[in-house]
């Protein structure tokens, strides 16, 4: 027969080692929070800086068209059309984006971050991964207009202000 103090240290035994996986699992949720906090917000200040920079471009402006005219240039030659630059996207009717973008992580835990402002006056954003430098879409065809970009490339507009750019466009099923 089982004594009170034996049945006493039997709970408290069975309560210290269910517990444990408990702990376990709070430190390793707390440290995946508190990572993807720090993720996020240094994105969100790459997001400030770039938009700040973006900002300040001039449309008109010789960089702008002089990487415009170097595309224009080079359409159709070669195996595939260039229309993705270093920092900028031609449509085939003459419509570009101006862009910066951000590599995430290819996990989903950070999303990557492309923000443009395109000829049309509008700003766009989406979390679509483009890969380093456009790498990932320079073999599809060239889009026909920001609105086929948009559609193809989860782009969505918005007013180049709000933190609105830091929600997900792509992939839309998570």
């Amino acid at each position: 027969m089982r004594t009170s103090h034996q049945s006493g240290a039997v709970s408290r035994k069975l309560i210290l080692w269910l517990s444990i996986p408990v702990v376990l699992a709070a430190l390793v949720f707390g440290g995946w929070s508190a990572l993807r906090s720090k993720h996020q917000r240094a994105r969100a200040d790459w997001k400030t800086a770039t938009m700040s920079r973006l900002s300040a471009l001039s449309l008109t402006g010789e960089e702008v068209r002089r990487e415009l005219d170097s595309m224009k240039s080079n359409r159709g030659v070669g195996e595939h059309q260039e229309w993705t630059g270093d920092h900028m996207v031609l449509m085939t009717n003459d419509e570009f984006l101006v862009y910066e973008l951000r590599h995430g992580l290819n996990s989903g835990f950070v999303d990557h971050l492309f923000l443009a402002r395109g000829s049309d006056g509008r700003w766009y954003y989406s979390t679509y991964h483009f890969c380093n430098s456009m790498v990932g879409v320079r073999a599809d065809e060239p889009p026909g207009s920001i609105a086929e970009f948009a559609s193809r490339y989860a782009a969505r507009e918005f007013d180049g202000k709000s933190d609105v750019c830091l929600q997900r466009t792509w992939p839309e099923n998570r």
